[in-house]
């Protein structure tokens, strides 16, 4: 292999393969980035075997060919490279890389050893979104995904692709996000994607800009950007029926804005620290909220505000943590809270501030915490 590419494009490739190099692999051509150079471009790819990564740059190829080097070393020289063309001249076993009056030697690892990466068919079907809405609808719905690796299907997303609308859903069992967005070209399907996967693909919409290409294909679903792809593997199993879990209706409805209740439960909440699973009851009624918080060890805390309320009032308890995140994933200046009784489960959604007001369609579902 010889070829010539310009630093910013090259270091903008090696960044995005990179990002799929795990930091501990039990094969070690994980650890790499394979470089190959064939018709006028160098194409970068780096796969975990859950998600991988690949792009495409224009660079000057005097000889073809293929190489694997080791990724997060490359990824340290390439941060730290002068503002100057990158040569890159070798074999498998050891490629001279040059930039400026900069020189390194970067031994290679078996091209062979690297895991063949499963490109999307050529005529799988594809949706079109911009790429900021993605980026937002991932942001908003993700974080009520599961962490615990013993339930997998919590773990993901569901992205439910059908009548021109993309709609994400997650839920840890303890709350429930759902967001929908329109696609510019529409696609149908469903897939069950690891949230990890799906934020890494935000985080480079958001980075990218522009649109997201979606193809959704048995057992794995692709992102594009341009030149750039990530794909990974879905989650087995089935996601829960979440739709019947959203309730038809409620008894009382509140109106609170969005910042002053967050930095009062924020506040309340301190005394929670240190003592798990302690709740913030909130008190609805009268024109207010009130939020309160105890812990025997560090004592309580108590904040009231003002609070638009239609319906009976009612108190309920809620995790703080979670709350905050519902408050966070509105992203409007007040929200609207929907209860039934201080047992069942509150549905926050964003509130317009007024009729001509664009909000996003999200509901976030909170179970409450029973209080002895």
């Amino acid at each position: 292999m010889k070829l010539r590419a310009e630093r910013t494009e090259f270091a903008d490739a090696i960044s995005w393969a990179t990002r799929t190099v795990a930091a501990r692999v039990t094969l070690p051509a994980l650890s790499g980035v394979l470089l190959e150079a064939a018709d006028g471009r160098l194409t970068c790819r780096a796969t975990d075997l859950e998600v991988a990564a690949e792009i495409s740059i224009p660079v000057e190829i005097e000889q073809p060919g293929r190489v694997l080097l080791p990724g997060r070393l490359l990824a340290q020289l390439v941060a730290r490279f002068p503002d100057a063309p990158v040569q890159l001249e070798g074999e498998s076993d050891q490629v001279e890389i040059t930039c400026g009056r900069a020189t390194f030697h970067v031994r290679g690892m078996q091209v062979e050893d690297f895991p063949t990466l499963a490109a999307p068919a050529e005529d799988a079907p594809e949706g079109v979104l911009k790429a900021d809405a993605f980026s937002r609808l991932v942001s908003q719905v993700a974080r009520a995904a599961s962490t615990d690796e013993g339930r997998p299907v919590l773990t993901g997303v569901q992205l439910d692709a059908a009548d021109g609308t993309l709609t994400a859903a997650a839920t840890d069992s303890y709350r429930l996000a759902v967001r929908s967005v329109s696609f510019d070209e529409a696609v149908e399907g469903l897939a069950l994607v690891p949230a990890r996967s799906l934020q890494e693909a935000a985080k480079a919409a958001s980075e990218v800009g522009g649109t997201v290409t979606l193809i959704l294909e048995p057992g794995q679903v692709s992102f594009l950007f341009g030149d750039r792809r990530l794909t990974t593997k879905l989650i087995e199993g089935s996601f829960p029926n979440y739709r019947a879990l959203l309730p038809d209706a409620h008894e009382t409805s509140v109106v609170v804005e969005r910042a002053a209740l967050a930095e009062a439960l924020q506040r309340v909440a301190i005394v929670a620290m240190g003592q798990a699973n302690t709740p913030v009851t909130l008190h609805f009624g009268d024109g207010s909220v009130d939020l309160q918080a105890s812990n025997q060890e560090m004592g309580d805390a108590a904040e009231a505000l003002p609070a638009e309320i239609d319906g009976e009032g009612l108190a309920i308890s809620f995790n703080p943590a979670f709350l905050l995140a519902g408050l966070d994933a509105t992203g409007t200046e007040r929200i609207r809270i929907e209860l039934r009784d201080g047992l069942k489960p509150a549905v926050l959604k964003p509130q317009a501030a007024d009729e001509d007001d664009r909000i996003d369609d999200l509901t976030y579902l909170l179970m409450p915490m029973r209080v002895s």
